[in-house]
């Protein structure tokens, strides 16, 4: 790799210097749409230290690695970036950094790398960096596999491989809500998801109590992904997406593999969630086909039953399910905000009957 990069005068020899120095620079050119591929380069050669496409091609051919950045050189940057996002300035420039500085497609050496920068910010509590990073998570989409893998991370970090939930996790909230939300929707997706692992995989006992008393301090701060989110000029905002639907499938799922009290506490979070919605008169989206995968776990577990010539009717964890999905759908179509309710409702009657669900259905229907 050559000493500098063409077209300017920053010099990649003394490192990180040249790389907090690149920082600088690229304010005045994210922004700016000709002068984006300069930028990117920018970022590439001087700050991730990625060789040129012509240095990656030989360095592939002699069987070499082509990321040139080693471990010392990531921590240098990590505290770089750190320093850099906590200084004072422009929440929109903030966003158009990190937004440049990690895309949706990410190289193997920036996820690793992203995913080490957030969980330090988690670790010193540094709220601009983090409210980044939830702008990131939004933008690039809360399930892809890039937010999925930095939720991941933290759980590692901070839940398994911690012998007690840490203060820093605990206080997340507080330091940074927008991101708090949007790890939320990540990491309702990572567990009692049968989509994704073809079985209901509890999520963590710490991780589990951590979030329900997120959400019992704090019923709004599942809104709080849907606060206008602060971008550049020109950048148009992904669709909002809120945490409550998976969590509703932990809440509503678990009796088929728990007996957690956990469980009923976080169910009951939720449902004052739900019904601080109708108090303010704000309607955060549940999405049908989201609340259809509870379903669809649902007869899945019933067609077990059968199967081993057991009724519904007399499977207590069944019916424990319905009872606390029929009070969760009750409170969501009341405040209206469940898109396509008429698909649900006619999901729902395909299940085997339920007593209280049958009378939530037969309210609506008369609507």
């Amino acid at each position: 790799m050559s000493s500098s990069v063409e077209g300017t005068n920053i010099s990649i020899r003394n490192y990180p210097t040249c790389a907090v120095d690149a920082l600088t620079r690229l304010e005045g050119l994210v922004a700016t749409r000709n002068k984006q591929n300069w930028a990117m380069k920018i970022i590439s050669e001087v700050i991730f230290l990625e060789p040129s496409e012509g240095d990656a091609r030989s360095r592939k051919s002699q069987g070499l690695p082509t990321s040139q950045m080693n471990l010392f050189q990531e921590f240098q940057l990590i505290i770089a970036l750190i320093e850099y996002f906590s200084r004072p300035g422009s929440d929109a420039t903030r966003n158009a950094i990190f937004l440049s500085l990690f895309g949706s497609n990410l190289t193997p050496q920036r996820s690793k790398l992203l995913s080490r920068l957030i969980s330090t910010a988690v670790s010193g509590s540094v709220a601009p960096l983090l409210s980044s990073a939830g702008t990131w998570m939004q933008q690039v989409g809360c399930k892809t596999p890039p937010s999925l893998e930095v939720a991941q991370n933290i759980v590692s970090d901070f839940i398994l491989f911690s012998k007690k939930t840490s203060e820093q996790l605990k206080q997340l909230p507080l330091v940074g809500p927008q991101f708090a939300a949007n790890f939320m929707v990540a990491v309702a997706d990572l567990y009692l998801n049968e989509q994704r692992d073809g079985t209901l995989i509890p999520p963590p006992d710490a991780l589990l109590d951590a979030i329900t008393e997120w959400i019992t301090e704090n019923p709004t701060l599942c809104q709080a992904s849907q606060q206008p989110l602060v971008l550049p000029a020109g950048a148009i905002a992904m669709p909002f997406a809120t945490p409550i639907s998976g969590l509703l499938r932990w809440a509503v799922l678990a009796p088929l593999i728990s007996q957690r009290s956990a469980y009923s506490n976080l169910h009951l979070s939720l449902l004052q969630t739900l019904q601080q919605l109708v108090c303010s008169g704000e309607a955060a989206a549940l999405h049908a086909q989201d609340l259809m995968q509870i379903v669809k776990s649902l007869q899945n577990h019933c067609t077990r039953l059968t199967e081993a010539n057991l009724s519904p009717d007399a499977d207590a964890a069944y019916q424990k399910c319905m009872e606390r999905f029929a009070q969760a759908v009750q409170i969501a179509l009341n405040t209206n905000c469940i898109t396509n309710p008429i698909q649900l409702l006619c999901m729902l009657e395909a299940l085997p009957p339920h007593a209280l669900m049958k009378i939530v259905l037969a309210a609506h229907k008369k609507l």
